[in-house]
């Protein structure tokens, strides 16, 4: 089986790597976000000029049709160089919702908007479908929404909130003005440099044209937007676990005790080791959960909490690996180390922890069928 980047796959890769490189060095974006804001204007700019806002829509749509694999290898290159713009939120997650369920006016209204830059988005809901902390009730021709969120990643630099809501005995998807009348957005910085906001709706009023789709419960259609992104997710992780590795393994090579480079010590040249095979297989567990976000519920549900219990794990123990080699410069905010550290533990809490899809996972897996399926999908 043939699982290597065609010639158009590694094109994108490098150039994502060369703008990132060129506009997002380190020493710059600590310069950035050390007292001002979490994100820039210009690079989303130029996250348009390139496509990448566009990427995953159809062309029906305004967009370039392109799938999982590429966003992985976009996201990718984000985690290797701590990307903090609002990608994941706005284009896989809610611009992801939209595109599943949205009617053909709503889309021609959000995501051609999305794909040139001019509107971005957060997402108020939970880790699953069926997880809305919000109530929506009729009232006129739209609807009356209640409700609050803590922590909602990416609401202060949102345009517009994609806002689940409970609906009679189902759960409704809500596209909410940040603006708007009963709105309250209190913004905090999150441990890695970006922005979150505990999020209001006190009575918030909204038109019937703000429900997305019909008003079918559309909980399954969360739950897959949530797998997408879950794995775009671990691939910038992956990004975030690579660079630790490149970063401990040159560390041992410079830094000197009892007069010699640490890399000639032998347990640590097992420790170096050992990271390389996490982020190996890091990168083969997301691997497997991008090339299965869109089979059947079952497959996709088993291969994304699979790569988020294992890509956790993974994360904690390379971090953890990378902080113990540095010693105590690791943890400061001047070390890069310690930056990527920082983003992988808000890996490890986004979209349910490490343990909850490690019982995901075991309680998928406890069904004989899906347990018995193979991991490989068919070519169709």
């Amino acid at each position: 089986m043939d699982l290597q980047f065609d010639t158009e796959h590694t094109i994108l890769g490098d150039s994502a790597e060369r703008m990132l490189a060129e506009n997002y060095d380190f020493a710059a974006r600590h310069a950035d976000t050390a007292g001002g804001p979490a994100w820039a204007d210009d690079i989303w700019r130029q996250f348009a000029e390139m496509g990448w806002l566009a990427m995953p829509f159809s062309e029906e749509d305004g967009g370039l049709g392109a799938g999982m694999v590429e966003i992985s290898i976009l996201m990718e290159a984000f985690g290797r160089h701590l990307v903090v713009e609002p990608y994941l939120s706005t284009v896989v997650l809610c611009g992801g919702l939209v595109a599943a369920i949205g009617t053909p006016e709503q889309r021609a209204d959000i995501l051609p908007a999305i794909g040139e830059g001019s509107l971005r988005f957060a997402y108020m809901g939970g880790a699953a479908g069926s997880e809305a902390e919000v109530e929506a009730a009729q009232n006129g021709d739209g609807y009356v929404l209640t409700g609050s969120r803590k922590s909602v990643i990416d609401a202060p630099m949102a345009d517009r909130l994609v806002v689940p809501a409970k609906l009679g005995g189902g759960t409704g998807v809500y596209v909410v003005e940040c603006a708007a009348p009963g709105v309250t957005i209190r913004p905090h910085r999150t441990v890695q440099n970006g922005y979150a906001a505990d999020v209001e709706l006190a009575g918030a009023q909204v038109a019937a044209s703000a429900l997305l789709g019909d008003q079918e419960d559309a909980s399954e259609a969360i739950d897959c937007a949530l797998d997408h992104a879950i794995a775009a997710l671990s691939a910038d992780a992956v990004g975030a676990i690579k660079r630790l590795v490149e970063e401990t393994i040159e560390y041992t090579k410079t830094r000197e005790q009892f007069g010699r480079p640490l890399s000639k010590f032998q347990v640590l040249q097992h420790r170096m080791v050992d990271m390389k095979v996490a982020e190996e297989e890091a990168r083969a567990v997301t691997l497997l959960a991008v090339l299965s976000v869109d089979a059947d519920a079952g497959a996709r549900r088993r291969a994304v909490s699979s790569a988020k219990s294992k890509v956790g794990r993974c994360a904690r123990f390379v971090g953890q690996s990378a902080i113990q080699t540095h010693g105590a410069i690791g943890t400061t905010q001047e070390l890069s180390v310690g930056n990527y550290v920082k983003r992988l533990m808000v890996f490890e809490t986004l979209f349910g922890s490490t343990a909850h899809h490690t019982e995901r996972y075991a309680a998928i897996i406890d069904d004989p069928e899906i347990a018995g399926a193979s991991l490989l999908l068919s070519p169709s």
